[in-house]
C-alpha cells in the first residue's frame, strides 16, 4: 500500500489499524510507502519555520491553519492522525506491516516530519524493516509533475528495489 502526500498519511493510518489487534480492519499489509508523507504538529521543528524556496503552495501558515479545516472536531495539531509522533499517539511498534519505505524532498516543508516520523519507527521497536530517501533540490511531490525526470525515475527504482528485496528474519 502507498500514498503521496495525504494519502501516504492515509496509509500510515490504515496501517496503524491493521495492527490493531481489537481492529475489524481484517487485512494483511505488507509494506507501505511514504512518500513525502502529510505530518504536521503543533510546534515547529526543524526548518519549518524558515521561508524557503517552493514551487508548491505549503507555507507554516497554511499548515497551521488546514487540519482544524479538515477536522474541525479534533483541530489540535497534534491529533496522532495528523501527527503520529505526538504525545499520547498510539505506539508506532503496533505498525501492522513488515516494510516501510519513506521519501522526503531536500525542498518540501514537510521533509523534516518525515525524516522524525522515520526516526521515531526505528527506536519504537516496531519489527519491520524502515528506510528513508531524500531528494535532493526538489519539493513536495515533484514526481507527479514530471515523471520523465531522472529524479522520478529513481525515486521509483528505490521504491520498487526496496519492496521487491527479500524480508530479513524479523517479524512483527
Amino acid at each position: 500500500m502507498s500514498g503521496v502526500s495525504a494519502g501516504a498519511n492515509i496509509a500510515h493510518n490504515v496501517a496503524m489499524m491493521a495492527g490493531n489487534s481489537g481492529s475489524k480492519l481484517g487485512v494483511e499489509i505488507l509494506g507501505v510507502g511514504l512518500d513525502h508523507p502529510y505530518f504536521w504538529g503543533s510546534d515547529a521543528i526543524g526548518s519549518e519555520g524558515v521561508h524557503r524556496e517552493s514551487i508548491t503552495v505549503l507555507t507554516k501558515s497554511i499548515m497551521d491553519r488546514l487540519w482544524p479545516f479538515v477536522c474541525p472536531s479534533n483541530p489540535d495539531n497534534d491529533d496522532p492522525r495528523i501527527n503520529p509522533v505526538a504525545e499520547g499517539a498510539p505506539s508506532l511498534v503496533g505498525l501492522g506491516c513488515r516494510r516501510v519505505f519513506v521519501s522526503v524532498a531536500g525542498k518540501d516543508l514537510l521533509r523534516d516530519r518525515g525524516w522524525m516520523y522515520y526516526e521515531a519507527l526505528s527506536r519504537s521497536g516496531w519489527m519491520g524493516v524502515v528506510e528513508i530517501h531524500e531528494t535532493d533540490g526538489e519539493d513536495h511531490g515533484f514526481h507527479f509533475r514530471n515523471l520523465d525526470c531522472e529524479k522520478a525515475k529513481d525515486l521509483i527504482r528505490r521504491q520498487a528495489a526496496f519492496f521487491n528485496s527479500k524480508l530479513i528474519n524479523r517479524s512483527i
